[in-house]
């Protein structure tokens, strides 16, 4: 296997944003300001005291602070402290005590990935040619737009060529993709792309027998969902597909930049059906966790890269009753305000004719995070149901939850216009505004999997900090 090419680490008194979108909005502001540098580092233009801390005192203090609203503060206090502020905003993050689940920040998702292509007669048989790659498509939130300008939404920069890419996981401000064209595939080649400070680690592509084919849910996990000590830009990979009698798991880690043994999943085994319509995996402690017919499945991997490849810990959320009409695509899972894992679920209920969205977690037999020393428990009035009457829709109007983002509280939908568009939407559960992100998207391209896109809190620090 060729070696894992590591993602940049920046120098953190320079910029550690050199390819990203980040470094477009820096790039934005300074020609905004017509290149004129501030007469001081302080506010108010006057001379700095003798008694001025140094950026490695404001550092050591900065990581000290209660949280990332009072991190945020102090980058807003003065241009001196938001400089150090923006360039330190990875390790001040890691030093800030950890949001706990469900303390979502709504500002961290800011678009949708999509993988465009139109579905004509004529682009079916250029692309059957190799003359028309599939292009990865970005569809910015209004935060994304004000905040990057027109630079939101650009693709490929810094050396990165994402024809033919599809997003097959997002979180955490990482994307993951499937390079190459799917149908002529002999291995699968991934690579993990922060769009925001541009790195790109490409992983080592499984060939020969080591190939999982073409049916596989993918998630990624990140410093975030562990209690140890990780390094910067640390992830791990974890795929799901079928082998002959059994489901396989196997996870990549990036600090050994390898693919780990594959393991067995006990019990039955999952569809190939199934796999391929999975939807995104939500994380929630440590587990990924995905929709099932019966059941949430979770996956957790071990604490360290070692442990990881070594053994996978597989659990099972049952649902309360059994759903009807089961489809693997038509649903996901999210988290709620509180912490818990919940059921999403769209459509049109009652007589009203109104799109509703529900969030459950009393469809779920034991919540993951609920206290309680009982299951029977009656949970439904926790359960949240959300109203969408900006929507015009009919009872037979197709509705599809794509993706949630449990660190902003994010539902990616989608809501078809005619038999061959359809509109995207974001809903937020913690401030309950919808936004329209795009309309006319073909029915097709929607197949090709649709993901949202939350930033880091880091990016976030750094977005927000005046330049």
């Amino acid at each position: 296997m060729t070696p894992v090419r590591r993602a940049r680490h920046a120098d953190p008194t320079g910029s550690p944003y050199p390819d990203g979108w980040l470094s477009y909005r820096h790039r934005r502001r300074r020609l905004v300001e017509g290149n004129v540098r501030a007469k001081s580092d302080v506010s108010g233009g006057a001379t700095p005291s003798p008694t001025t801390l140094p950026d490695d005192v404001l550092f050591g203090i900065f990581s000290r602070v209660s949280g990332f609203t009072d991190a945020a503060r102090c980058a807003a206090t003065c241009r001196r402290w938001a400089r150090v502020v923006a360039t330190r905003a990875a390790p001040i993050c890691r030093a800030l005590p950890p949001p706990p689940p469900g303390g979502f920040l709504p500002h961290l998702a800011i678009g949708a990935f999509l993988q465009h292509q139109e579905n004509d007669g004529a682009s079916r048989r250029r692309r059957a040619r190799g003359g028309e790659p599939a292009q990865l498509r970005f569809v910015p939130t209004a935060f994304a737009s004000r905040l990057l300008g027109p630079f939101a939404g650009l693709l490929g920069e810094g050396g990165a060529s994402f024809d033919n890419a599809r997003p097959v996981a997002s979180r955490n401000g990482r994307v993951v993709l499937q390079l190459g064209r799917e149908a002529r595939a002999d291995g699968l080649t991934l690579c993990v792309w922060n769009p925001m400070t541009g790195d790109v680690a490409m992983v080592p592509t499984l060939s020969g027998k080591e190939f999982p084919g073409h049916d596989y849910a993918c998630a990624i996990l990140t410093g975030d969902d562990l209690v140890d000590d990780v390094p910067p830009g640390f992830f791990r990979l974890l795929l799901v597909y079928g082998r002959r009698g059994f489901t396989a798991l196997r996870s990549f880690s990036s600090d050994t930049g390898s693919w780990g043994p594959e393991c067995k999943k006990p019990g039955a085994k999952i569809s190939g059906h199934v796999l391929r319509q999975l939807g995104p995996a939500v994380v929630l402690h440590g587990v990924a966790y995905w929709p099932m017919h019966r059941a949430a499945f979770g996956v957790r991997l071990g604490s360290t890269a070692a442990v990881a490849a070594a053994t996978m810990d597989v659990c099972s959320v049952p649902y309360r009753y059994r759903l009807t009409n089961w489809k693997p695509d038509e649903y996901v899972l999210g988290v709620s305000t509180d912490g818990r894992l919940n059921f999403v679920d769209i459509g049109i209920i009652g007589g009203r004719g109104v799109p509703i969205i529900c969030f459950s977690t009393s469809l779920l037999e034991d919540a993951v995070g609920y206290k309680s020393t009982t299951t029977s428990v009656d949970r439904s009035d926790e359960d949240i149901s959300i109203d969408l009457p900006q929507i015009k829709a009919t009872r037979t109007t197709p509705m599809k939850p794509w993706w949630f983002g449990e660190k902003s509280g994010t539902l990616i939908f989608t809501v078809e216009e005619t038999s061959s568009t359809s509109a995207v939407f974001a809903l937020n559960v913690a401030t309950r505004s919808l936004e329209k992100l795009a309309d006319g998207v073909s029915n097709h391209t929607c197949c090709r999997r649709l993901y949202g896109y939350e930033m880091d809190r880091a990016a976030l620090l750094a977005s927000v900090a005046p330049q």
